[in-house]
């Protein structure tokens, strides 16, 4: 893998969550490999139309911050790297009187398996679990 590669494994985490958090569903959509599978909340979205479609039915109502820590890229292959990092998302919702106070939720361990594609580096599967705080 090159430094090239890398920035951009890198630059694809921070883009996605950036889609994320702005409501893009089709920038967050193009972050995925076509036949690309996102596990999200138990559920296997499968494609990038799955994502999108998924990004897209947010409520407008809710407001996120994911900040990524702990980054590591790992070469799988030359045209493969596995990525993994830490992720702490907030969450705000709009009420009445106005958004409420930013609330973190658990710390989750991710990984992400990202392949080159035509397009560039793409998400190839995607996963996460609860690090913190620990499951019973």
């Amino acid at each position: 893998m090159t430094t090239d590669d890398l920035a951009a494994a890198t630059a694809l985490t921070h883009a996605f969550f950036a889609g994320l958090d702005n409501n893009q569903a089709d920038a967050v959509a193009a972050c995925m490999a076509s036949d690309g599978v996102w596990i999200r909340q138990g559920k296997a979205l499968e494609g990038a139309d799955a994502v999108r479609a998924a990004v897209a039915a947010r409520p407008a109502d809710r407001a996120t911050a994911h900040l990524i820590t702990n980054l590591s890229c790992l070469a799988t292959g030359p045209d493969s790297m596995t990525i993994t990092f830490n992720l702490l998302a907030y969450l705000s919702t709009r009420e009445a009187s106005g958004w409420s106070a930013m609330t973190p939720t658990p710390i989750r361990a991710c990984t992400d398996r990202i392949v080159r594609t035509p397009a560039g580096w793409r998400i190839q599967h995607k996963d996460s679990r609860q690090l913190l705080p620990p499951l019973a």
